[in-house]
């Protein structure tokens, strides 16, 4: 090929103003535009398809049977929140290290720490009183993840349970008991939180023996259940001065009481009330102690047994609930019965439930039994599996389940129909619980060996889009 004058310096020209143009600019085919991976080139690369991240061990033993993955950067302190039977918790303090290679600000020495970091009050076993909850609960309860709810900024634990037919909300800084909520007439047996609003506001629902469920809420800037607490403050100075004989609601184990009625009395003795001759002055709060009667938003019943599992949706404004026996129901946070969701004649005792933004409900059934409906009752999907499962979790887009059970396996199918997507390795021990963290990268599950296992995942490489790549 001859270059004439002139193409050589039209070729200097453009090397000058645009630089040298290589031969080939991609070697292999362009990625479909908005894509996941066209966003993240790097986010399929072999290096980062290695299934367990970590596992981390606690000295108790005790299996894992909760885990609250709360890891928003913005968070004061982003953690992994787990509780095990024993009722032992652990803050362990997550860094976001895991999928921020090609990402902007990504140092290769953040490649040598671990994304989860035991806590230090437990590592260092110098603080386990503060960790600790101590509280007795109904010798009849089956400690299980539905126990336990973790505050969106992972400061607060609610735990369900208690022999007093109340729930309780717990400081993880200090361990402390902040607040004892009753509205139940027997034993809590299960709690569920719906997604947070801005502030950290959010609903609570509880679900007891007595077939029915309350709707609380909670509120993000208080850090109680309740909107409003400056209706919770007793003023004593309201009091009538007279020397009275009242009648006191003591709730246990707090100094929370109730006046049902007050009299007043001829001696002047004594302005102490005694009920049954009992002291109760020590029950009787200062003038800036809190007594905290929070009322329930909403009641719903239809249930004949007691309330097993229950997931709520703020966004749908719908509580999806499961009874020991019997179909599953669809109420409104308002209070109203919208439908039962009726499996087959085998799906009878509803133990797990997951509902989607999208308005799809996973319930899962003892003897590995699961069922897939629409939020208008319709049955989309089911299927059988050989497991006893006893965690249930769905992605944020509502495509994709995870599961995992006594087997020790993790297990992700595609959520419409349940066609079996991916099987991770099988682990020593089972799995009690689990949770995703907050970019959808990493599944940290809970062991009946107590300990803690994080899974590398990834549900972009299960879409449709890179399906034939994989």
């Amino acid at each position: 090929m001859t270059i004439t004058l002139l193409s050589l310096q039209a070729m200097e020209a453009q090397i000058q103003n645009f630089g040298q143009t290589p031969s080939q600019l991609l070697i292999e085919p362009h990625p479909p535009r908005s894509s996941a991976m066209h966003l993240s080139p790097l986010m399929f690369k072999d290096q980062m398809q290695q299934d367990v991240i970590m596992v981390l061990k606690f000295p108790s033993n005790s299996p894992v049977t909760h885990v609250a993955a709360n890891t928003l950067p913005h968070l004061t302190i982003p953690a992994v929140v787990t509780v095990t039977c024993s009722r032992l918790f652990a803050v362990n303090r997550w860094h976001n290290t895991v999928g921020l290679r090609g990402a902007p600000g990504y140092s290769l020495d953040q490649a040598h720490h671990l994304p989860i970091e035991m806590d230090p009050l437990i590592a260092n076993n110098s603080g386990v009183n503060k960790r600790q909850i101590t509280d007795l609960v109904d010798q009849s309860i089956q400690i299980n993840a539905h126990c336990f709810v973790v505050t969106a900024d992972n400061r607060y634990i609610l735990i369900c349970g208690f022999w007093d037919k109340s729930f309780r909300v717990y400081s993880t800084e200090t361990g402390k008991l902040t607040q004892i909520v009753f509205g139940h007439w027997d034993v809590v047996t299960c709690l569920a939180r719906s997604e947070s609003y801005i502030g950290g506001d959010c609903y609570i629902v509880s679900g007891s023996r007595d077939a029915t469920l309350l709707l609380w809420y909670w509120s993000g800037r208080h850090h109680i259940i309740g909107d409003n607490p400056n209706s919770s403050v007793v003023d004593l100075a309201a009091y009538p001065p007279e020397p009275i004989c009242a009648i006191y609601c003591v709730q246990p184990l707090t100094g929370f009481f109730k006046r049902i009625n007050a009299v007043p009395v001829v001696s002047p003795e004594s302005e102490i009330s005694l009920i049954l001759g009992l002291d109760i002055s020590h029950y009787i709060p200062d003038s800036h102690q809190r007594c905290d009667y929070p009322a329930p938003r909403a009641v719903l019943t239809g249930h004949d047994h007691e309330v097993v599992c229950v997931s709520v949706c703020a966004e749908l404004g719908l509580v999806i609930s499961g009874a020991k026996e019997g179909p599953c129901l669809v109420h409104t946070i308002t209070g109203d019965l919208l439908r039962a969701l009726e499996g087959t004649e085998n799906c009878l005792y509803p133990r797990l439930i997951s509902v989607s933004s999208e308005g799809h409900c996973i319930i899962y059934y003892d003897r590995g039994r699961f069922s897939n409906f629409s939020i208008n009752g319709k049955l989309l999907a089911q299927m059988e599996i050989n497991d006893s499962t006893r965690a249930i979790l769905l992605s944020s887009d509502g495509q994709n389940l995870v599961t995992g059970g006594d087997n020790g396996v993790v297990e992700v199918w595609q959520a419409c129909d349940f066609k079996q997507l991916y099987i991770y390795p099988g682990c020593d021990a089972g799995i009690r619980a689990m949770d995703l963290s907050h970019d959808q990268r990493t599944l940290i599950t809970g062991m009946a060996s107590g300990s803690i296992v994080a899974f590398n995942i990834d549900f972009n490489r299960w879409h449709y889009e890179h399906q034939n790549r994989y």
